[in-house]
């Protein structure tokens, strides 16, 4: 468990806060390439605590600016998208992409007043149909993020995103727990002596090759974070092999889990402020993705925008539904949880811990290895990060990005785990 200092220390990401600081430093996703139209409208924004206004100018470019105008801090979402500039409704203040104030039709013609004033602007980028961005100290930008899904074609790629009323390391959490999903996940995940690595079968319903409730965990540092070992015994020939589920936790946000067969997963939690998060998860398959097969998946991942999601991209089973939670269903065995799809059981269970879940109060097993890394991990960067200035965990040294697998394998039982998902898991010193 963490004492209540070391839970502030974790979960707070606002301006003022060491986590919200160091997190600042990296790139973030904020919102998706599709978003914004040239010349389209602004869009509301929320990262890391702050209120930003997003657009896209006539020539493509992308502005992240604070959302109040610097002059009588008007909205800027109201503002209109002309000639590369938002122009503020109240006083007509025009504020490019970077900041810059081109006009200030209130003031004399002579006045230099603009030329001594910038709005706040963030570095951004885009790449894999995502717009990046990078909110600390301007010119010290890391490099961009070459992650699995940027390096695809589009059609190849299925973005979904939810809007999580909980704070951004219960998301993170769930995601690198391993133990929960022959548990939770039992009616979408089910066990199958006919496979030796999972298999999607029909939607997103997978067979997976153990029914081990009891997985052993062994976990390695990594320049970009660590990645973990999930062990367990197979239903077949458990004599002499082992089922071996290698996850990655990718500073600051990310995670990577074993994916059936031709895809590769990835999942992000944005911190949207201390008590919501952005959740993105992008599976990526090595074919193209017609309109019906992603109609089918986001029906049996139960996240249709518009139907499992509202217009925020809420789930629409929360807490004061308790989740649209189906107890009739659960009584006549069609459902475990009452509730449809991975994703929504695992947002359900994070929600339903309270905005910021209060970790002193746990009692951590050895199952929660990963967990229990992952806290240490983070709390001793932003540590470091605050006290000596030092660099955040995973900005240190380059990275392939575009390299990183998590992977599933059947080894034999004497075997060493290491060789799974290996790309860019060189160990760190001690």
């Amino acid at each position: 468990m963490l004492t209540p200092e070391e839970n502030e220390l974790l979960c707070r990401v606002g301006p003022a806060a060491p986590m919200g600081k160091m997190m600042r430093r990296y790139w973030i996703p904020a919102l998706l390439s599709s978003d914004l139209e040239a010349g389209g409208d602004p869009k509301r924004v929320r990262l890391l605590g702050e209120d930003l206004v997003a657009f896209r100018a006539h020539d493509g470019r992308v502005g992240l600016l604070d959302e109040l105008c610097p002059h009588r801090r008007a909205s800027l979402a109201l503002g209109r998208n002309e000639n590369g500039a938002l122009e503020c409704l109240y006083h007509g203040w025009r504020i490019d992409c970077s900041g810059r104030i081109s006009d200030t039709p209130v003031e004399p013609e002579e006045s230099t007043f603009k030329d001594r004033i910038r709005a706040t602007a963030y570095s951004v980028y885009e790449s894999g149909g995502v717009v990046w961005a990078y909110m600390g100290e301007p010119g010290a930008e890391p490099p961009p993020l070459d992650l699995p899904f940027t390096h695809v074609p589009q059609e190849n790629v299925l973005t979904v995103r939810v809007n999580i009323n909980a704070n951004w390391a219960q998301g993170l959490e769930g995601v690198i727990d391993s133990s929960h999903t022959n548990l939770l996940h039992r009616h979408g995940v089910r066990p199958s002596a006919d496979v030796t690595t999972t298999t999607l079968e029909t939607g997103i319903v997978a067979k997976r090759p153990s029914n081990d409730t009891r997985p052993r965990m062994e976990v390695q540092d990594t320049p970009y974070g660590f990645r973990y070992a999930a062990i367990r015994k197979p239903l077949a020939n458990a004599e002499s092999q082992k089922y071996v589920r290698v996850s990655l936790f990718i500073a600051p946000i990310f995670a990577m889990f074993p994916p059936p067969k031709g895809w590769i997963f990835l999942q992000a939690f944005t911190p949207i402020d201390d008590e919501h998060t952005m959740f993105f998860f992008w599976q990526v398959c090595e074919t193209a993705l017609d309109e019906k097969r992603r109609a089918e998946l986001l029906e049996s991942a139960c996240l249709r925008p518009g139907i499992d999601l509202d217009d925020e991209f809420r789930l629409k089973g929360n807490r004061s539904n308790n989740w649209l939670q189906d107890r009739g269903a659960m009584r006549r065995g069609e459902s475990h949880t009452g509730m449809g799809g991975v994703s929504p059981e695992d947002i359900a269970v994070q929600e339903s811990m309270g905005p910021i879940l209060d970790r002193s109060k746990e009692h951590l097993g050895v199952s929660d290895t990963a967990v229990i890394r992952f806290r240490r991990m983070m709390l001793d960067s932003v540590k470091r990060f605050v006290e000596e200035d030092a660099t955040p965990v995973g900005l240190g040294q380059s990275i392939p990005y575009a390299d990183l697998r998590a992977e599933e394998r059947m080894l034999p039982i004497d075997a060493s785990w290491y060789a799974v998902g290996a790309a860019g898991a060189e160990p760190v010193p001690a």
